[in-house]
């Protein structure tokens, strides 16, 4: 985490830069309990980007709405990425179950219902939650 004094030095631009950008949503700060705002990483990688298509002429409220697509993508990346872990996980659990299918034949009724009625509250609360994801 960086001061904005040493932010402006990394980046070699003003803090008056820095504070116009933080005013306009396009750099994050954190504040401390002392009221200073902190950047992180992400808000130097925010100000190189920010220079280079200040070099290429790009006018500031493209630049903003880049860095916001960017932001987006992050986003959808990451969901893509939990999303197929679930995925995975349902995988494995499907092979499981299927290893489990010849010891599940052979038990009595019985012991099948008290499996079914141990399973049914949690199956029904992950059909619904599945319904509301699709």
């Amino acid at each position: 985490m960086y001061r904005i004094g040493q932010l402006a030095l990394m980046a070699h631009v003003s803090k008056r830069t820095i504070d116009y950008y933080t005013n306009l949503g396009i750099l994050k700060a954190e504040r401390s309990q002392s009221n200073y705002r902190y950047y992180d990483e992400t808000a130097f990688e925010t100000l190189q980007f920010i220079e280079k298509c200040k070099e290429m002429h790009m006018p500031l409220c493209e630049i903003k709405e880049k860095i916001e697509e960017k932001k987006l993508l992050g986003i959808n990346e990451h969901v893509s990425k939990q999303v197929n872990e679930v995925t995975d996980h349902i995988h494995r659990l499907e092979v499981e179950l299927t290893e489990l299918k010849p010891l599940l034949d052979g038990l009595t009724d019985s012991q099948r219902e008290k499996i079914s009625k141990s399973l049914s509250g949690q199956t029904t609360a992950l059909i619904q939650t599945l319904a509301l994801l699709l």
